[in-house]
């Protein structure tokens, strides 16, 4: 039994609730308005002995893979933390993981833009 089209399912509905708009303009490309889905944000791991230090969590967003054939290092994205949010100008500082259908983007906060 094929369960391709149960999966796209799966993915359209959780990108239909759980995602915020958000405007991805990759380097010397037109701006794409699209949707992403903020994982839950998880603090960096800290060497032994640095537990007391404040870090700034995780911040990680899922992209869809059918709008874009890559996204890379330095990509803008203006997204809100929370639906309905304030947009806010995000920067892709590292791709996490590439799945069957969607990026994990690791991003920060974008300066100088």
């Amino acid at each position: 039994m094929d369960l391709g089209p149960l999966r796209t399912l799966a993915s359209e509905l959780n990108f239909d609730a759980h995602g915020v708009v958000a405007v991805v303009t990759r380097s010397g490309e037109d701006a794409v308005t699209t949707t992403g889905i903020w994982q839950r944000p998880f603090p960096e791991e800290q060497p032994v002995g640095r537990e007391l230090n404040a870090t700034d969590p995780k911040r990680i967003m899922a992209l869809r893979r059918a709008e874009f054939d890559d996204v890379e290092r330095g990509t803008l994205i203006t997204a809100p933390e929370t639906i309905g949010g304030t947009s806010v100008d995000w920067q892709v500082d590292n791709r996490e993981a590439t799945e069957s259908d969607y990026f994990l983007l690791r991003l920060i906060r974008a300066t100088g833009f």
